[in-house]
């Protein structure tokens, strides 16, 4: 039997269709989930209780509770706990959900179960669930678990994985997997300074080289003898091997022009110490091997598989940020700030990259954006031929620094995608009409920080680079870039005639305020905006201001920046918010409002925000605190003039 036919019963029904589960309405065919239902009748008549939709997931029950407002989600009492009246019951979700599933862990032999009330409508749907079950004791209870955006958790290949995460405690297997590469990356850092004297940028070409010849011969490792023979030493057998991969058909392209023959001679040239490198090339008494075959081995038994699994994490770029965050040398005093990768990918959803896009970071670093745009392209494309022509004629990127573009270089050719449309560049100097040719209408990028230091630097400010990037767009294509919030504030003069000029040519959509630890232990305090390209921004547009400073991101102490569960339905919210145009209900704990701009304003979140509640002691106490950090990071990142306590503000 079919439930009523609300838009959130067909949202519901829709989301397990989708996801080909079998389930039930207003009952089920299990004995034993029926004989937990038989005496669940809300109306407390002792009668059959009817959930509105149930199924079994490899021995779960789950059930499914549904309301067509997100005022109907849940009702709790003053200790927020869920209310089991008659009225709560009936009227409410997430109170008939785990009416229904309590009985079922009483009264039948599933001990444990997954009730789940979904309110809202079709367009915005909140889906909370619960895990309820018996203690030692025979007392049923339940844990409310994080929000979910659909119910692919449930499935049967996944409820495993989500019981052991959610409702056990463990980490998620991409965690795991990451925090096991963080710990190889952590790992090779100190092998490679102890047996071989590397720093930062050697370390990751190092590792960028062994990588790509990895690629090029999985077995290469039991050729490296650590022969001192001319031409024969280990760092020659994976020069070899490099060479040879860059110069393979799956690589160069059919028309070798001068531009990619000059490419592979500066990448070639960078990889040249790999085999003059005395220390790398010498056999090491304690590891009875090259430190160069040392490393190789690592390498291949740790991290060559990662890059088949974990498509969406930037794997070298994570490497490069490990080796070059103990050295003022390398990428932090040129204001070189890699980008985490949850950040990466929920960009490419800010401006709804599509299969059929031309993508472009004009500052890639290690190609972080342009990994997860492929990502989201492939994912919507089924031929080989279309997932082709998406790595081969769909992705740019332009760098300055060699390093960084070898880095970039090997990211794309191990994952297989656009490696012959990488720049080493600056990006000032590339002709954006000839950009333009390339269709190019979506950009991604996270430009140098604080390059503009003085008159003579002005025109490196993130300002600038932003200007640049979108007038080497066509006309309606997005951008979204991801710079410090004193970008946004534009106080200095040159500042605000940027501004003017951004506002003339083209349209701001969004700016938003993220989390203070997105870079955690580099001291920024990031935003994102997105602009269209090309479109004149009108007066009366109200732009959308949002402070997602609560994203679902911890910082733990020994492993850096960690979800805490909540950040998948945080995620989604701040998507359909800026997508669908929606307004904030009172369930939403998005913070966000929409307001008309001008070129003065300072485009943050704050400065529109107007709060006239008398703040607590302890709120105005932590503001000011929050305020003096701001201004220490300013200033130590040369902004201090943003403060007029900055002498360049007057040259």
């Amino acid at each position: 039997m079919s439930n009523e036919a609300t838009a959130t019963d067909q949202k519901v029904r829709m989301l397990l269709q989708r996801l080909n589960i079998q389930f039930y309405e207003q009952g089920s065919n299990n004995i034993e989930i029926n004989k937990g239902l038989a005496h669940a009748s809300k109306q407390g008549t002792n009668k059959v209780g009817k959930p509105e939709f149930t199924f079994v997931s490899n021995g779960y029950p789950v059930i499914i509770e549904d309301k067509p407002t997100l005022e109907k989600a849940r009702l709790v009492d003053n200790n927020n706990q869920l209310i089991f009246t008659y009225e709560a019951t009936v009227e409410f979700a997430d109170n008939g959900a785990v009416w229904y599933a309590q009985h079922i862990v009483k009264d039948s032999t599933f001990h444990e179960a997954f009730a789940i009330g979904a309110s809202g409508s079709s367009s915005l749907i909140y889906i909370q669930p619960y895990y309820v079950y018996l203690d030692n004791e025979g007392i049923v209870k339940y844990k409310k678990l994080p929000t979910i955006t659909d119910f692919s958790d449930f499935t049967d290949e996944n409820i495993y994985e989500y019981y052991r995460v959610n409702v056990k405690g463990e980490k998620t297997k991409e965690q795991l997997e990451i925090e096991d590469l963080q710990k190889t990356a952590s790992q090779l850092h100190e092998d490679m300074r102890n047996y071989a004297s590397l720093e930062g940028e050697n370390k990751a070409t190092v590792i960028s080289g062994i990588l790509l010849a990895l690629e090029q011969d999985r077995d290469i490792v039991n050729r490296m003898m650590g022969s001192q023979d001319l031409e024969n030493k280990d760092g020659d057998i994976i020069y070899t091997a490099i060479k040879a991969k860059l110069n393979s058909n799956s690589i160069s392209p059919k028309d070798k022009k001068s531009t990619w023959i000059q490419k592979i001679s500066i990448i070639l040239n960078k990889f040249n110490f790999i085999k003059t490198n005395i220390m790398l090339n010498e056999i090491n008494d304690s590891l009875g091997m090259t430190p160069l075959k040392y490393f190789t081995q690592t390498l291949m038994d740790k991290v060559i598989s990662h890059f088949k699994n974990n498509t969406d994490f930037d794997i070298l770029g994570d490497f490069y940020g490990e080796f070059v965050k103990y050295g003022g040398s390398d990428g932090n005093s040129l204001g070189i700030v890699l980008t985490p990768h949850h950040i990466t990918s929920l960009m490419t959803e800010l401006i709804d990259i599509k299969s059929n896009d031309y993508v472009l970071d004009p500052a890639c670093g290690s190609a972080g954006f342009l990994i997860s745009a492929m990502d989201k392209m492939l994912s919507n494309v089924n031929s080989e031929k279309e997932k082709s022509d998406i790595k081969q004629n769909h992705l740019y990127g332009i760098e300055l620094q060699e390093k960084l573009f070898t880095v970039a270089t090997t990211n794309m050719i191990l994952r297989g995608d656009g490696k012959s449309n990488l720049q080493l560049a600056n990006m000032f100097n590339v002709d954006s009409e000839e950009m333009k040719k390339h269709k190019i209408n979506k950009i991604l990028f996270n430009p140098p920080y604080s390059q503009a230091k003085n008159k003579a630097t002005r025109n490196l400010s993130e300002l600038n680079f932003i200007k640049k990037a979108l007038s080497m767009m066509r006309p309606e294509g997005k951008l979204a870039v991801i710079v410090p919030q004193s970008t946004m504030i534009g106080k200095t003069k040159d500042d605000k005639t940027i501004k003017k000029e951004l506002l003339k040519g083209n349209t701001l959509e969004a700016v938003i305020t993220m989390n203070p630890n997105t870079f955690y232990g580099i001291g920024v305090n990031p935003v994102i905006a997105i602009f269209t390209a090309g479109v004149p921004h009108e007066n009366n547009k109200l732009v959308s201001f949002v402070d997602f400073r609560d994203d679902g991101y911890k910082v733990n102490k020994h492993l850096g920046l960690l979800p805490d569960g909540s950040e998948k339905i945080k995620r989604e919210e701040l998507v359909q918010y800026l997508k669908h145009n929606l307004d904030l209900s009172s369930h939403s704990n998005l913070k966000a409002l929409r307001s008309t701009i001008t070129a003065e304003d300072e485009w943050l979140y704050s400065f529109y925000y107007f709060d006239d509640s008398i703040p607590e002691p302890e709120l105005f106490t932590k503001t000011v605190q929050d305020y003096l950090s701001f201004k220490f990071d300013q200033t130590i990142h040369g902004r201090g003039y943003l403060f007029n306590e900055d002498d360049s503000s007057k040259k």
